[in-house]
């Protein structure tokens, strides 16, 4: 066991996600997401993120409604449908670069 985790410790970068909503903020550091690891906000409503995760690592929010919403990389808000999330997975894959994402206005 410990040789497995000295290995994992000594080739990991770090992740952290912050999820800022309607009573503070929250902070989750990681530095691995293989496992896949669950947590769970104590947000009443997601607002919007700043997520930082290693390479080949996503962060996930989880509706109520079992939809999920891949977090791109960097600050960005919250969509309406995902504000009430109150699962976070963070799990290997390749999340987009924030950037321009569509308002909602068409």
């Amino acid at each position: 066991m410990g040789a497995a985790g000295a290995a994992n410790a000594a080739n990991a970068a770090s992740g952290r996600l912050t999820l800022i909503g309607d009573i503070g903020a929250v902070t989750f550091n990681y530095t691995t997401c293989q496992p896949p690891v669950q947590y769970h906000s104590q947000l009443r409503e997601i607002n919007s993120f700043l997520n930082q995760p290693p390479p080949d690592c996503q962060a996930i929010l989880v509706n109520p409604a079992g939809a999920r919403k891949v977090l791109c990389v960097g600050r960005g808000n919250v969509p309406f449908e995902f504000r009430q999330a109150t699962q976070i997975i963070i799990q290997p894959g390749t999340a987009p670069n924030c950037g321009f994402e569509p308002t909602g206005r068409d």
